[in-house]
């Protein structure tokens, strides 16, 4: 492998000349860049981003932290942050949080790597890691990627509204003649996504629909999470309802939608004759499910993208205003729930 020594042998120059040349003085005679970047070419020389580090303070790194990268969601996120940051130079660093050391430790570990900065996703929304990362975010710039913590909080965000996107997908439910709509609901400790519990109480309101306690499905507190079989095990709760079931329903997240479809099927229960069931996130397995799922769409991989946007241009500007960018939930329409009646 090629040194910086090679380069400045070859080039006929010194080390701090190809020094210059690698990290763009303006200063440097025209004639000497182009012997530089021939040498560079010709040695195929790749300049070290941890030595670069040393001198800039910065190491072209960002970090993506989820609380489980076993969730597909996530890793659809990841393409979408990767999109943008190997377009503009950067390596991305993906840390599940999820694991046995705390998030504080985690993100203590990063800050002394010289990360340039980082984004932040969890599901559980604890203060004192907020109050941590806003300390941190006067240091190196952090985008945080959900909703609770981006409408609560002056910091830089990038999620979509899932209290309104929840709304409308009742209103499109009772569209379709539903009108008994139940919901499956995640466990207390994921926060992240109890504005869309919200907003499918608020659509039920303001469609003149009751919101019946017993028609909801809340996933039991689990030391490892498996979404599907919690989404089945719904679908069995749903399905032992043997008069009075809903003719709908709601699930926080697309796996446990697909689980609960899955376990209905199983139970003799013909989808969505006689019950629609809706997900939220549209998450790509979901249209491989039979029948393939409706859902409430999150552009996910687009979200990864402008949040990775807005980190390297606040690292490469060195601003700190705060920005949002908030995104409303699209209705993908599939064969889970039935047409809108005319």
């Amino acid at each position: 492998m090629a040194t910086i020594f090679d380069v400045a042998k070859l080039a006929h120059v010194s080390k701090s000349t190809v020094s210059r040349v690698v990290n763009g003085d303006v200063r440097v005679k025209p004639e000497t860049r182009q012997a530089v970047e021939e040498a560079i070419k010709e040695l195929q020389y790749s300049p070290s981003y941890f030595a670069k580090g040393i001198r800039t303070g910065q190491t072209n790194t960002i970090a993506l932290l989820v609380p489980e990268y076993s969730n597909m969601f996530y890793g659809e996120m990841f393409n979408g942050v990767e999109d943008t940051a190997i377009n503009e130079g950067y390596m991305v660093m993906v840390c599940n949080t999820g694991n046995v050391i705390s998030e504080k430790d985690y993100i203590q570990k990063l800050m002394k790597r010289k990360i340039d900065g980082m984004i932040y996703n969890t599901y559980e929304v604890k203060p004192g890691i907020i109050r941590y990362l806003k300390q941190i975010s006067e240091e190196i710039p952090v985008v945080f990627m959900d909703e609770i913590i981006g409408t609560r909080e002056n910091v830089s965000s990038v999620y979509t509204d899932g209290y309104f996107s929840m709304i409308n997908g009742v209103r499109y439910l009772k569209n379709t003649g539903c009108c008994k709509i139940g919901y499956i609901r995640n466990e207390d400790s994921i926060q992240a996504t109890e504005s869309r519990f919200q907003g499918f109480k608020k659509g039920l309101e303001e469609c003149g629909l009751t919101f019946s306690p017993e028609f909801v499905y809340q996933c039991p507190v689990e030391k490892e999470t498996n979404y599907i079989k919690a989404g089945m095990r719904a679908g069995d709760y749903f399905a032992d309802m043997k008069e009075n079931r809903p003719d709908a329903l709601m699930a926080a997240i697309d796996l446990l939608a697909m689980g609960c479809v899955n376990q209905l099927k199983s139970r003799g229960i013909v989808i969505p004759d006689e019950i629609s069931v809706m997900g939220y996130d549209n998450i790509s397995l979901g249209e491989l499910t039979q029948p393939p799922l409706t859902t409430i769409g999150q552009p996910i991989r687009k979200m990864g993208q402008i949040a990775a946007r807005m980190l390297i241009d606040q690292i490469r500007t060195g601003e700190q205003e705060k920005t949002k960018k908030i995104f409303e939930g699209e209705l993908v329409i599939r064969q889970t729930t039935r047409p809108v009646m005319k």
